[in-house]
Order: structure tokens, then sequence, then C-alpha cells
């Protein structure tokens, strides 16, 4: 039976945890620990004694864990069974990690549904040698960071589809804010996957979300809808609009009122009304007390997202919803009255000459009913009120013509 004299580490380098080969010692026995490793006794398959860096004899008084678990002799030479195993400390670089299999899930913004796949890459260390032999390794000859990753890769997958979803649902961040702020977001993730692998012995020192990418037909139809809606809020820019984006753009660069986001101005306000930054953004959307458990209705009308109070208050939903085709901003009735601010329009006015809001165009089959005041279907009589119309009412706006008037002096429709 062979007895080893000199215990030390002298497996190969990219060992997690190695274990010594011989497993009988004597009193006299050397143990020799390097900087980069701890030793951890195991006595009838008991984590016994933890050594860190240093030599030591293995006497009755520097291993009294396991002498409480066998009868240690102190005469020198008479053989004791343990098992010694050596735990790389060194920090485990460039470790990679990708999502198994896809998340479906509606991109907020642009309400397209998409396949997201992410991957990145990390650098772990072991923090508690004990935890990790017990909750990770087990008592096995060799565990090397090839098999950490193998045996991690389902709770490290499962984690970040679930964060990224959350991340993207319930804080209103699209496809391209999330890819824009990749290394903002790494650091969210970090911080919940570190209670994980804290559980492990292990801590992540690094933590890396390189790509959150999309197959090629979904990008498609994002960037196309991206187009569509900065086309379309071009095309129908007003005064109001341009004012809130001031507004917005003055929040984003204030970090003092809402946090700054750094970054676009849409991913500002899909994201203000849950925060500031996207750090905060993020965290506020996996923190449990702000998941819905109940999915909200799409369009729930005065349920409207505001940034601020007053008059510069800003209402996300409205704001940033797409237009749909064949819609027009309701700025004014047919009237000739402005709805925001009570002015007079000019005949033909698209824009409000008072507070610049954009006039409705009115439907020529519709008039507005001198009674109830409700714009309703031509006819004899109203249909909510069953107010007679008079011949000599504008078919436009409702008002009364003098006999022979070729045109209203309302709203100045020709008549």
């Amino acid at each position: 039976m062979a007895i080893a004299e000199v215990i030390k580490f002298e497996g190969p380098q990219d060992a997690l945890v190695w274990k010594f080969p011989v497993e009988d010692f004597n009193a006299t026995s050397q143990l020799i620990v390097d900087e980069t490793h701890e030793a951890l006794l195991v006595v009838n398959g008991n984590a016994a004694d933890l050594f860190t860096a240093g030599r030591r004899t293995l006497s009755v008084p520097n291993i009294p864990l396991a002498r409480k678990l066998i009868e240690i002799p102190t005469g020198g030479n008479s053989p004791f069974p343990c098992k010694v195993f050596f735990i790389n400390k060194v920090h485990q670089m460039d470790m990679l990690w990708g999502t198994q299999g896809p998340i479906a899930l509606e991109d907020p913004l642009y309400d397209i549904f998409m396949h997201v796949m992410a991957n990145g890459s990390m650098t772990i260390s072991v923090e508690n040698s004990r935890k990790f032999m017990l909750k990770a390794v087990g008592f096995r000859d060799r565990f090397d960071s090839t098999e950490l990753i193998s045996k991690f890769r389902g709770i490290i997958s499962s984690h970040v589809k679930d964060y990224i979803s959350k991340i993207m649902i319930n804080g209103k961040l699209s496809y391209f804010m999330m890819n824009a702020h990749l290394f903002e977001l790494s650091g969210v993730i970090k911080e919940k996957l570190d209670i994980i692998f804290e559980e492990y012995g292990i801590k992540i020192q690094y933590f890396n979300l390189e790509t959150i990418e999309v197959p090629e037909a979904d990008y498609q139809k994002v960037s196309e809808a991206k187009e569509r809606r900065t086309s379309r809020m071009i095309e129908g820019y007003t005064w109001q609009e341009e004012r809130q984006m001031m507004i917005a753009e003055k929040f984003a660069g204030n970090e003092g009122t809402m946090g700054g986001v750094g970054g676009a101005v849409g991913g500002f306000m899909m994201g203000g009304a849950m925060g500031g930054s996207i750090v905060e953004i993020a965290r506020n959307a996996l923190d449990p007390e702000n998941i819905p458990s109940a999915k909200p209705p799409k369009d729930a009308a005065g349920t409207g997202s505001h940034v601020g109070n007053g008059p510069d208050s800003i209402d996300v939903n409205s704001f940033f919803k797409p237009k749909e085709e064949g819609t027009e901003t309701t700025g004014a009735t047919p009237s000739g009255k402005c709805l925001k601010c009570g002015a007079d329009l000019p005949e033909n006015a698209k824009f409000c000459l008072s507070c610049g809001e954009k006039v409705q165009v009115a439907d020529q089959n519709t008039v507005v009913c001198p009674g109830c005041g409700k714009t309703v279907q031509k006819g004899k009589f109203c249909l909510e009120c069953g107010y007679k119309f008079a011949s000599n009412t504008c078919p436009k706006c409702g008002a009364t013509l003098p006999e022979g008037a070729k045109f209203c002096l309302e709203c100045g429709e020709k008549i």
C-alpha cells in the first residue's frame, strides 16, 4: 500500500477540480497548496477540512474536522485514509453560452412576433469550494470548465430567455433598443444570475450579452415596420408632436429629472413610465412586484402612460402608437372650431393658427346637429335627438344660411 509523503497539485492547468491519486497518508505527510488552489479533505464521504495556500503537516492539530471522523494516529507512521481534492480558484475566462432555442415574443413597439436568440460569454470563479464540491461537482476525480458550462447550459439558457422576454414585454423595449444597450442589459442579467450561481459556490466575475438576434425574415419585418413608423411620424408631424419631442429630449438629457437614457428618444418614451435609465427599466421589468398577473387590454381607454405632470406631461401610448392607414389626427370639429383651444379656423385650414393642432378632415356625408351638437349622418332629422334640419342649414357645420347664400358664413362650405 502506497503512502503519500507529499500531497500537491499535479493535474492539468485547466482543471477546476483535480483529485490527488493516493488516498492513504500518515501524520508526517506534507500538504502543499499553491496560491491558485484550495485543498479539500474528504473523509468517509464527508467534506472535512479546507486548506488555503501554504505548506502543512497532516498532524492531528492541523486537521481537526477529519480527526472527528476517523481515528488519526499520532505516532507518525500509521496510515489513515483520506481523499484530497484541489479546487482551482483562477478566473475561468471567455466561457461561451447561448440560449437553447428561440424565444417567441411580440415586439412591444412594432407589434410583430419574432423568434429571438441570445448568446455571449462569461467569466466565473469558484467562490465557495466546499459548496461547489457538494452541489456542483460531487467527489469525482476531475472536473473542468467545459463540463461546468455543459452542466449549467440549461440553467443559463432558461433564465436568460425569461429575463429577455420580461425586459422586452414589461419594460416595453423594442428589439432595436435591446440591441443598442447590450452592455447595460448584461449587468442587469448578471445581477439575477449571481443569485442562482451563488447557490453552487460560483461567482460570475463578468457576464457579456454579445448579441440578441432574430432570423432574417423577422428582422426584415421589424425593419419595414420601423421605416413605416418613422415615415408616418414625419408625414404627420404637427406642432404639438414637435413640442412633445422637445420635451422628451429635455427629459432624456436631464439625469436629475428622469435618470437619462443616453439613447434614442423612442426608447426613452417607451420606458419612461417605468423608470429613467435602461438599467432602471430592466430592473423594474424583472421585479416580481411589477410583473402583471393578468394581461391588460391592448387599447384600454384612459390608461395611457404619462411622463411628467402638468402642461408638459406626455401621453406615451398616444404619442408612439403608429397611426393606422387612412386615419387623421382629430384636431378640430367640422364646425370650424379647434377642439383644443376653441379658436375659429379659416376655410380649408389644416392646422390651427393659435395652437398648431392638426384639423380633422370632415366627412362630407355627416353634419353637426344644432340641437345636440353631435356629428350625425345627413338627413331631414338628427339620428340622436330628432332635431329637424332646416333647408337653409349648412350641410357641413349645421349653421343657418341666409337666403340665396352660396357659401356658409361659418365654415366657408360651398352650398
